[in-house]
């Protein structure tokens, strides 16, 4: 099986199994939208998918005639289409989360000015649901709405992870090894992070996902005292010294604080947002 069809989806859409025809709609949409808005041509999604041209075709066209992907007949591209940022728009609802969060991220954001995200674990990763930008002139956008990283990378990412039950965490930091490879984050100095962040209530990560950036998780605890959320704020490191970290971990805790308040009635029945399921 082709590397690239490792990276996008699971084993099932290019060598059989359970779910293959919507295993292999994942990896073609998954393929689309790592092209950054500049498409891809035909050939180009058959290599990153690692599926064959006949097969890449026939689904292109069903996902062009139901609007979920765009073909541009002058350049011969295909794009993720505009249909799905109604479902993510959706998504984006559930509960109320990301317009619960927002007036918060915005207070954070004028304060401190800095960026400030909202992160939500799907599975074994975290998905940015909201994005505030600081007015700070060097800019330090980590994420954008729905980029989706392994929980373990980055300050809000780990948040999620850290708080978790001991048992958990194990088995996250044992089967996510290999998708956490690539951003080079040691399991010590993850280990290390996860332990800090138990005694401070909040994560801390500087210049380990992106050389020069800090950044800065608080949890946004359910009834459980499991994660529902995390709430991050990311700044170049020298913004981020002892002093006003501590400032910042303050503000962000007390919008944390605030925001598992009013989320409380929504999950009293013991509800989880599924997005926190595995």
């Amino acid at each position: 099986m082709a590397k690239q069809a490792q990276d996008h989806g699971p084993a099932s859409a290019v060598d059989g199994g359970a779910h293959q025809s919507i295993a292999r709609l994942d990896l073609l949409m998954s393929v689309l939208a790592s092209s950054k808005g500049e498409g891809l041509k035909l050939m180009d999604v058959c290599r990153l998918s690692g599926l064959g041209k006949a097969t890449v075709h026939r689904l292109l066209t069903g996902l062009v005639q139901y609007r979920l992907a765009d073909h541009d007949d002058a350049t011969g591209r295909y794009f993720i289409g505009y249909k799905v940022l109604t479902w993510a728009a959706g998504a984006g609802e559930r509960y109320g989360l990301a317009r619960l969060a927002r007036p918060g991220l915005e207070r954070i954001a004028a304060r401190f000015e800095d960026a400030v995200y909202l992160m939500v674990r799907h599975g074994d990763e975290a998905v940015c649901l909201d994005r505030v930008e600081g007015t700070f002139p060097i800019r330090t956008l980590a994420f954008k709405v729905g980029d989706h990283r392994p929980l373990g990378v980055g300050a809000g990412n780990t948040a999620l992870l850290a708080f978790l039950p001991d048992e958990e965490v194990a088995r996250i930091l044992r089967e996510g090894a290999a998708a956490r490879a690539p951003h080079g984050i040691a399991d010590a100095d993850l280990r290390a992070i996860i332990a800090a962040a138990r005694r401070t209530g909040y994560t801390f990560v500087d210049s380990k996902v992106i050389p020069g950036i800090a950044t800065l998780g608080v949890p946004v605890p359910g009834a459980d005292g499991r994660p529902v959320a995390a709430i991050s704020v990311s700044a170049i490191s020298d913004r981020m010294g002892e002093a006003r970290r501590a400032e910042i971990a303050t503000a962000v805790t007390a919008e944390a604080a605030a925001l598992a308040q009013e989320l409380g009635p929504l999950l009293a029945s013991g509800a989880r947002p599924p997005a926190a399921r595995r």
